[in-house]
């Protein structure tokens, strides 16, 4: 295994640059009613905005692997933990044939594989896809090759599907062979997993973003570059999508538009270039900073939700439009122009969003801990209602109707309480 020379870093990072410029050229022809210097105008603003906002090529490379790697340690620590305490319930049902203390860990931990294929299986498509335009031979060459930027990614899915395969199998086998009440908080287990593994994808980005940040030099990117950047490239977008505008979920470039959104999304929503600018006294000045912040991500937020709930022509042109206006506005630096349908819908925080719909979860995995505790309670009921309440805040997780809901706790009750009942 070797790391690129300073020859290679430099042409990598030369033929970066120019793939850019010549995705921003291309960007500037969502523009078809503005003349040639307006046109030019845009392309400049973004084009230095772009190449302020971005990361070397060998940060970009160290970033990614890292990002992987922290985020595989993290995941499997937070899944031993869970199946720990998922353990450590089951330990309070025992009865004849309890399954082995390793059962809820590894079913966390395929759950947590199985979740994170999922959620980055555009990226597995494409590089299949890449692989199949290769060849065998091709493959084989490139993966065999000292580089590791060549064999990372694949190598690194590969052994998540494997370790996937294995965890899952092993998970089955076993939870057939236990008892109901601990194949209830298995399932409750491999539950927790899938939504740790589904967030995969947004802790890799998560510390890429961080360590982009440390790595490349403080203070070069101005507050609001990403957001110009991603608008452009969703504006870009969406023009392209206007032919087939009716079929969002087989259109590249629709998908496309709802990506470059979230991330644009994502860089309104950062006032780190604030904070850096202010001291903690500055509350005032933080608290207008993070206001604005926020309502221009929940208005970037809306045209994603627009743009999923177009039913006319008209509708799709309208969004496109709106985008376009918010390009100029950012390019001629007038925040007015920019915020002006800001006020139309009051704009939430993430941490209350996640409040509100975690909220009730919470609640009763808190009863489901204090419940069993509590004097008068005998050991079987307090287990019964310990795997009712949490598989309760399960299911309050889950987009499920309140039928469906209500026939899960049913069953559950019948199942867990009728032993019980004289």
């Amino acid at each position: 295994m070797r790391v690129m020379s300073d020859d290679e870093l430099r042409h990598r990072e030369a033929m970066w640059v120019r793939h850019g410029a010549l995705r921003i050229r291309r960007y500037a022809e969502a523009f078809p009613d503005a003349d040639d210097a307006e046109r030019q105008r845009v392309r400049m603003a973004v084009l230095y905005a772009w190449m302020r906002n971005r990361c070397p090529v060998a940060v970009q490379f160290v970033a990614n692997y890292v990002a992987t790697v922290a985020t595989a340690v993290g995941m499997a620590g937070v899944a031993a933990t869970g199946g720990a305490v998922a353990a450590l319930f089951a330990a309070d049902t025992s009865t004849p044939g309890d399954a082995p203390c390793w059962l809820f860990p590894t079913a966390t931990w395929a759950a947590v594989c199985l979740g994170s294929l999922f959620a980055v299986r555009d990226d597995v498509h494409q590089i299949i896809a890449f692989f199949r335009r290769l060849g065998t031979r091709g493959a084989l060459r490139r993966l065999t090759q000292p580089q590791i930027a060549y064999w990372f990614v694949p190598a690194t899915l590969c052994v998540t599907a494997v370790v996937a395969a294995a965890a899952s199998w092993l998970t089955l086998v076993t939870a057939l062979a236990a008892p109901t009440g601990q194949q209830m908080i298995t399932a409750a287990a491999g539950l927790f997993g899938a939504t740790l593994g589904l967030q995969a994808a947004r802790w890799i980005n998560g510390v890429q973003l961080l360590l982009h940040r440390r790595l490349r030099r403080a203070g070069r990117p101005h507050p609001l570059d990403a957001v110009l950047v991603e608008l452009m490239a969703a504006t870009s977008a969406c023009s392209r999508g206007r032919a087939r505008w009716w079929d969002p979920r087989t259109v590249r470039a629709v998908r496309a538009v709802r990506t470059r959104l979230a991330v644009a999304t994502a860089a309104a929503g950062n006032i780190s270039a604030v904070r850096r600018r202010t001291s903690v006294t500055e509350l005032a000045a933080r608290r207008r900073a993070r206001r604005f912040h926020t309502a221009l991500a929940e208005l970037v937020r809306r045209h994603d939700r627009a743009l999923t709930q177009v039913h006319t022509a008209g509708e799709y042109d309208a969004v496109t439009a709106s985008l376009r206006a918010g390009v100029l506005a950012l390019v001629t630096g007038d925040t007015e122009a920019l915020m002006r349908h800001s006020a139309a819908e009051p704009p939430t925080s993430r941490t209350a969003r996640l409040l509100r719909h975690t909220a009730s979860s919470l609640v009763l995995t808190a009863f489901a801990l204090a419940i069993p505790l509590l004097p008068g309670v005998d050991r079987a009921t307090g287990a019964g209602v310990r795997i009712l309440l949490l598989m309760t805040a399960a299911l309050a997780l889950t987009p499920a109707d309140g039928s469906a809901s209500g026939s899960v706790r049913s069953a559950l009750e019948r199942s867990l309480f009728t032993k019980n009942t004289p």
